[in-house]
């Protein structure tokens, strides 16, 4: 073997001393490279979505849903509420703005076979008028610290329509048969209604009835885009039959004939699209399509008697509240894009007239 000799020797005792540093160094966490497909990266995670809340309103009846001998219901979820269990009353619309709170209008009996304005928030009752032959809550709207509540009140010995915001009545027109309000929003913080006034479709504003179309026609909704007023109905072209109709600032805008004489069309908005579903009934049985703008998406249940009473969209789903027709009983039934659910059984004696969803 070779000799080191002493300036060997001390070279390599310096390589090792610097080895020996270099080892006991801590190793530098990698900072992974979104460019680099070697390196894996932890996928996002999925916020989970709000869990929906249902709100329905409508009325439990002892033998037959088509007579007066109804009570007014609210159920939200699965939960029903008796609103007026020991008077004769019905719950024909409703509002949300959360989860918890629920404003529906309606009537409530009183003597003589009269009527009262009925407000209930969640199951509060509050009284908008003094009995009378026509009066009834028929549409209601919640807009911040606002409550709207549309509706009919004996006037000038007919009827008028009325508007009563937070309780403070103001009236809208008078004193004309087949007349109704039907749907109400706010635009520029004043409130804007929709309905019909002496048989023809009409909008309320500004203190105006205006006359969107002429007779025998329907406003059903009316929603705000900014400035902007769309109204969805429907209309009579004589030999062309019935067509759902959309007005925007009372012009008409739109236009889709339905190939048959509707009873009514119900619509929604979802951003600038149109959703309406269109009830028939011929023959004794009662039919529903529902659309979206020009396109027809589907019928509901073609084998079952059937009505549809309200529609909305949420999250891109669709959801319509109707009940199946059997004789003299009904079956309250939710559909979300065309696939029912039964809410309530024909045993529980219950029909829906509206619906809202919160989440």
């Amino acid at each position: 073997m070779k000799r080191l000799d002493l300036k060997s020797a001390v070279l390599a005792l310096s390589m090792l001393m610097i080895i020996s540093s270099c080892s006991k160094k801590e190793v530098e966490p990698v900072t992974p490279d979104p460019g680099n497909p070697e390196v894996p990266i932890d996928p996002p995670t999925t916020p989970t979505p709000k869990p929906l809340t249902f709100f329905y309103a409508g009325y439990k009846y002892n033998a037959d849903f088509k007579t007066a001998d109804r009570n007014a219901i609210l159920s939200i979820n699965d939960s029903l509420i008796n609103l007026s269990p020991n008077t004769r009353s019905d719950a024909l619309a409703i509002a949300a703005v959360n989860t918890k709170e629920a404003h529906v209008t309606g009537y409530q009996m009183a003597a003589g076979g009269k009527k009262r304005v009925a407000y209930w928030k969640n199951n509060r009752i509050s009284y908008l008028t003094a009995a009378g032959n026509f009066n009834s809550g028929t549409s209601i709207n919640v807009i911040g610290s606002k409550v709207y509540v549309g509706g009919t009140k004996d006037h000038s010995g007919y009827y008028g329509l009325f508007l009563w915001t937070n309780g403070v009545e103001s009236r809208k027109a008078c004193c004309l048969a087949s007349s109704t309000l039907t749907s109400i929003t706010e635009s520029n913080g004043k409130p804007v209604l929709a309905g019909r006034f002496n048989s023809n479709a009409h909008m309320f504003k500004d203190g105006y009835a205006i006359a969107l179309a002429g007779p025998n026609t329907y406003a059903d909704y009316v929603h705000a885009i900014g400035s902007d007023i769309y109204v969805i109905g429907k209309e009579n072209f004589a030999k062309d039959g019935d067509a759902a109709m959309v007005w925007k600032n009372d012009v008409q805008v739109f236009k889709m004939l339905l190939g048959g004489s509707a009873t009514d069309v119900i619509g929604t908005m979802s951003g600038q699209d149109y959703y309406y579903v269109a009830n028939f009934y011929n023959n004794n049985k009662g039919t529903a399509v529902v659309y979206k703008n020009r396109t027809k998406l589907y019928q509901l249940n073609p084998n079952q008697s059937l009505a549809a009473t309200a529609i909305q969209v949420v999250a891109g789903k669709v959801y319509v509240l109707g009940n199946y027709l059997n004789g003299t009983k009904s079956t309250a039934v939710l559909w979300t894009n065309g696939q029912p659910k039964v809410l309530f059984a024909e045993s529980k004696k219950i029909y829906l007239n509206d619906f809202v969803i919160r989440n």
